[in-house]
């Protein structure tokens, strides 16, 4: 399906530009009006200078294993084949310990401790007054850390925090991340190790040969793969955010404040059960769009391409539908026949799963759709990255940047320094161990503004200031 029409309204580099250098003391003012709110990257020279920052502790290995070594994670082994991390290569779980002792033996190099998504089993999601579930904010090993941190760092003034993660890996061999992009803004500590980061803007997006297929551009950045009316700009689905809506308003009309006029609490009662038929309504909406395969039409009015794209877009993504085409043989009394078909189908989905699983080198729909096809190798060389990663086997992917692709922007990251990245900038890191300490990071992703105000950064007041009651 084509994509849309880029919308992006932040900045893109020009030639010659490089990445500015900010004391990490810059204000949260200067922060937000020279970089957050233009979409611009900048590297601030220095660590948190929060209080509750004491993350330098953790470049001692055994103050993590007593901190943290109880915890189960679950890390990426490096790909058997391209030699490179960031792929859909299944995840090996062990303790924390265990991984930390990986990183003194003969393993060294061969696993990375990269993000950790697993819903939080905590959250009661069949409450509609508690609003939907979040990601965890703290997953593995974090939690166990969260004496050393903020949960909201100074710099980034009034944005909400996504999520935290530890990045810690030991290759003395320089491997790369692949060239990919994020969905939140990304505040990344580098602690120790290097770090170099080869950066392209989000409307780059049409050069770089992605897995998926953008379908929208927001203003802000923020790229959308999926039915293009249904992500916002602040990255919540429509549907969370009407579900946000009626948690926001469920808590309101339990406060009681000091004085009240007559009927206001009939008001808030109104607000609360509009907000909650608006929900229920939204949600058997895209359910039945779900079950007919359909987009509904986009927040601007338009509609999305035809049929046909949509069915080859569900056929890349594992998702088709298959019941309609089912319903209808069996109308015609086949149905012992397809039956028999279908199991014989089963097997072969389930078999050719298995073998996905056990050669992940095949592009497969376990990639995400923010990755880039193109090799490090290559991208190294194309723009002339010194010295970049070789080619992993003589006959390792050639495919190059698409023409009118941007020269990218590229930041040696050193110890002590933090990079901010706002949300869908392309970035491939290349990181490397020093010789007597691995290569440890410490990153916040934070949700994507779309608003102009530094003290609002988020339009829809009344979903954010009910999504920050829940982080805080």
């Amino acid at each position: 399906m084509p994509h849309r029409a880029p919308s992006y309204r932040g900045y893109v580099p020009s030639a010659g530009d490089s990445v500015p250098v900010e004391p990490a003391s810059l204000s949260a003012r200067a922060m937000w009006d020279s970089y957050i709110a233009p979409r611009r990257p900048v590297v601030l020279d220095g660590l948190l200078d929060d209080a509750e920052w004491h993350g330098t502790r953790w470049t001692d290995l055994s103050y993590l294993r007593t901190a943290a070594g109880d915890a189960v994670v679950r890390v990426e082994p490096v790909h058997p084949h391209e030699d490179c991390f960031g792929t859909a290569t299944p995840r090996t779980t062990m303790s924390f310990a265990e991984y930390l002792d990986t990183l003194r033996d003969d393993t060294a190099g061969k696993y990375y401790l990269t993000t950790q998504y697993e819903l939080d089993p905590e959250q009661d999601s069949d409450d509609l007054d508690a609003g939907p579930p979040l990601d965890p904010l703290l997953p593995a090993p974090t939690a166990h850390l969260a004496a050393d941190f903020p949960r909201h760092p100074r710099v980034l003034g009034a944005l909400v925090l996504q999520q935290c993660n530890l990045w810690l890996g030991n290759s003395h061999k320089p491997k790369s991340s692949g060239l990919h992009h994020d969905f939140h803004d990304n505040l990344y500590v580098l602690l120790s190790g290097h770090k170099r980061f080869v950066l392209f803007p989000p409307s780059a997006h049409a050069a770089l040969h992605l897995r998926g297929q953008v379908q929208k551009v927001h203003p802000n950045g923020l790229l959308v793969y999926e039915d293009p009316g249904r992500i916002r700009a602040d990255g919540l689905d429509a549907l969370d955010a009407a579900h946000w809506r009626v948690a926001a308003r469920a808590r309101a009309r339990l406060e009681r404040p000091a004085k009240r006029a007559r009927g206001a609490n009939d008001d808030r009662e109104a607000k609360y059960q509009d907000a909650k038929d608006t929900f229920l309504l939204l949600r058997e909406t895209y359910a039945d769009a779900d079950d007919a395969g359909d987009w509904d039409d986009d927040e601007d009015g338009d509609l999305a391409d035809g049929d046909e794209d949509e069915e080859d877009e569900d056929e890349e993504d594992g998702d088709v539908d298959e019941g309609n085409e089912d319903a209808a043989e069996d109308e015609d009394g086949d149905e012992d026949e397809d039956e028999d078909e279908d199991e014989n189908e089963d097997e072969e989905k389930a078999h050719k799963a298995d073998e996905q699983q056990d050669s992940p080198a095949q592009d497969t729909p376990q990639e995400p759709p923010s990755f880039s096809r193109i090799k490090p190798h290559a991208l190294h060389t194309h723009f002339g990255i010194h010295p970049p990663i070789p080619a992993p086997h003589p006959d390792a992917d050639p495919l190059l940047p698409g023409a009118g692709c941007p020269p990218p922007l590229v930041v040696d990251l050193k110890p002590g320094q933090m990079l901010y990245l706002p949300a869908s900038w392309f970035h491939e890191v290349t990181s490397a161990a020093a010789p007597d300490a691995p290569h440890m990071a410490f990153n916040y992703w934070m949700h994507p503004p779309d608003g102009h105000a530094f003290d609002a950064p988020y339009t829809d007041a009344e979903i954010w200031d009910e999504i920050r009651t829940r982080v805080v």
